[in-house]
């Protein structure tokens, strides 16, 4: 696979090279005053095990959300209950996995301000080498959406520092039939953004692995390898992260389903009156994640990655 070079400062057009679009847009001016639910949860230190390669995994086999928090519109909050929200977050029997398996299911019903069923764990100080495994399941009576915007159900965020970054620095996504891995990084007022669209439809019923190496950094020795059942399907070198919010971190990982443009506050009033008036098909987003993992430097791919790498229940 051909490599995608970036500076902090802009996209080069070698990113057309690896199938990836580069653009470059304007953040929002100004500092912004985002609902709660965009902070990160609680320290690093409570959520993961530095003394073992693989530093969190959780395949919610216990019945507990344990070191998680919540995510559900524009609320942020902890519970160890597996229904805490079952109406938009829940632990299940996990669909077409063997007995006693158990999943997440994340659930979004269309209407204003309800855009949003997502859990989440914190960042890390310092820019970190990551490992990252999740298995996602997108069920049969999923609707492929035609209209532009995308749903996010990976999602790698940025701190707040002394400015509100308005996207994730790396979010995978569907959007209408595909899978969609997207980055922005560098300056946080006028990120540079990438877009990579995966070639094939979104197999609706079966089980996706997902594997991502992260090298996160301002600067160009920045890495990123992301696997889709096996198969490499996004490298990238160089930087990956917002560079001038006054902070060295390391993203903090949101799953479950996020789709922006259901929420209001972000919307102008023609904006608004667009959704009521839009006749949209996809009125229920439904989802269910598990054995997600996270290793450190130390980690390898064989470290996270799921045992199965697809299945059809």
């Amino acid at each position: 696979m051909k490599k995608c070079l970036m500076n902090s400062c802009r996209c080069a057009c070698l990113g057309l090279l690896s199938g990836i679009v580069s653009i470059t847009v304007a953040g929002e001016p100004g500092k912004s005053t985002l609902p709660a639910a965009d902070d990160q949860p609680a320290a690093a230190k409570d959520t993961f095990d530095y003394s073992q390669p693989v530093m969190f995994q959780d395949s919610f086999n216990a019945n507990q959300f344990r070191k998680w928090e919540f995510s559900v519109n524009f609320v942020n909050f902890k519970s160890d209950k597996n229904q805490a929200r079952p109406e938009q977050v829940k632990i299940v029997d996990g669909p077409g996995l063997d007995a006693g398996r158990h999943a997440v299911r994340f659930a979004v019903q269309r209407g204003p301000d309800s855009f949003r069923s997502e859990i989440c764990l914190p960042s890390e100080d310092g820019f970190q080498e990551r490992w990252y495994g999740e298995r996602i399941l997108v069920p049969g009576e999923w609707v492929y959406d035609p209209n532009p915007a995308a749903t996010i159900v990976m999602q790698w965020h940025a701190l707040r520092g002394n400015w509100k970054p308005t996207f994730p620095n790396l979010a995978i996504s569907i959007s209408n039939t595909n899978w969609v891995i997207r980055q922005s990084f560098g300056s946080a007022q006028q990120p540079a953004r990438t877009e990579k669209i995966l070639p094939g439809i979104v197999d609706r019923g079966v089980w996706v692995s997902w594997v991502i190496h992260a090298k996160w950094s301002p600067s160009a020795d920045g890495l990123l390898e992301i696997w889709k059942d096996g198969n490499v399907v996004c490298e990238y070198h160089g930087t990956n992260v917002y560079s001038n919010i006054g902070l060295a971190y390391t993203p903090y990982l949101k799953t479950g389903i996020y789709h922006p443009s259901w929420r209001m506050d972000q919307k102008n009033s023609k904006q608004k009156n667009d959704f009521f008036n839009e006749v949209n098909p996809a009125t229920n987003k439904v989802v269910y994640v598990t054995d997600v993992k996270i290793g450190s430097e130390r980690a390898r791919f064989a470290d996270v990655a799921p045992s199965n790498l697809a299945s059809k229940p």
